[in-house]
């Protein structure tokens, strides 16, 4: 008797795109829309300085949750090692430059609403 081999149930199945377009898309092209998105355009106000602020914040947010998902989704999906340490890598690097990034973003808002140093 010849032995089968076990498919999914259709549907269970996801298909879709790439870990390395998710990482681009979600880490440099969606960030950069969100902030290009906010910019002012014309001399910008408080309303503006805060929008533009709260617009870096969200993209940071973004690429933070796409790197740590796709290393989430390498530990789930039980991929080779090698591959989800280099995931870990780089869930691990671009979490440290957005934090950086946060901290440049409320620095730059405190400087443009005179109130800080």
């Amino acid at each position: 008797m010849e032995q089968t081999a076990a498919r999914p149930v259709p549907g269970s199945r996801l298909r879709g795109f790439s870990s390395a377009v998710v990482l681009v898309v979600g880490v440099l092209i969606v960030p950069m829309a969100i902030t290009v998105a906010f910019t002012s355009w014309t001399s910008p106000d408080a309303h503006d300085y805060v929008r533009m602020a709260f617009a870096q914040v969200a993209g940071a947010v973004v690429a933070m949750i796409t790197a740590v998902g796709l290393f989430i989704h390498r530990i789930i999906r039980r991929r080779p090692l090698r591959d989800t340490v280099w995931f870990g890598v780089f869930a691990a690097m671009i979490v440290a430059w957005q934090v950086s990034n946060l901290s440049f973003a409320a620095d730059m808002l405190l400087q443009r609403l005179s109130v800080g140093v």
